[in-house]
């Protein structure tokens, strides 16, 4: 999900903010908020509610006029309704589904990716790499961020279509330039029609 919405701040203009890389940040910065939330996030755990959504907020407010992708967001159905009541509802939610096997080969290749990365970074000296570097990309991580994720998505999903927000459903299952594919077509649909 993080390479599409890399791709579609680049390509459509949109502010992309991920949830987990501003509390990633806060943790690295050794932050009152990076302290108290570090070790639910190495063992794949949700932050409370009130705090993510603070911070996604907080950050918003940077972009006035601007359209927002929230990437990793709502997580719950309590960041769902504290989101809304704080900023109101989304224009349109994307679901980016992808079988669990699928999620946990790359999130495992990812952290393969990491780990190589941090040994060249430890070995260079170059602290600010080791900084970029995800520590949470490991097997037990993965499978407490699958069950988690599990156990608040339908609840979240059907509540966001119960006041109306449009969801948009991608198979991830595929590369990215076949999910990025499934999105531009979408977005080809939305436009308005050709007279001709």
């Amino acid at each position: 999900k993080g390479e599409l919405c890399k791709r579609l701040e680049r390509e459509c203009g949109a502010v992309h903010l991920s949830c987990g890389e501003l509390l990633r940040s806060e943790v690295e910065a050794d932050t009152p908020l990076g302290r108290e939330v570090r070790s639910i996030m190495e063992h794949g755990g949700l932050v409370s509610s009130a705090v993510v959504t603070a911070l996604m907020r907080r950050r918003m407010r940077q972009y006035p006029g601007k359209r927002i992708l929230l990437d990793g967001f709502p997580r719950s159905l309590e960041n769902a309704r504290d989101f809304v009541e704080l900023c109101g509802p989304p224009e349109l939610a994307l679901h980016l589904d992808c079988e669990d096997t699928v999620l946990l080969e790359r999130i495992l290749a990812r952290g393969g990716k990491s780990a190589r990365e941090a040994e060249l970074a430890a070995e260079e000296g170059n602290v600010q790499a080791l900084a970029n570097i995800r520590s949470d990309d490991n097997i037990h991580t993965a499978l407490n961020r699958l069950k988690t994720y599990h156990k608040h998505h339908r609840p979240t999903m059907e509540w966001l279509k119960s006041i109306r927000v449009p969801i948009v459903e991608l198979d991830c299952s595929g590369s990215k330039d076949e999910v990025w594919g499934q999105l531009m077509a979408i977005g080809r649909l939305m436009r308005p029609a050709v007279k001709i």
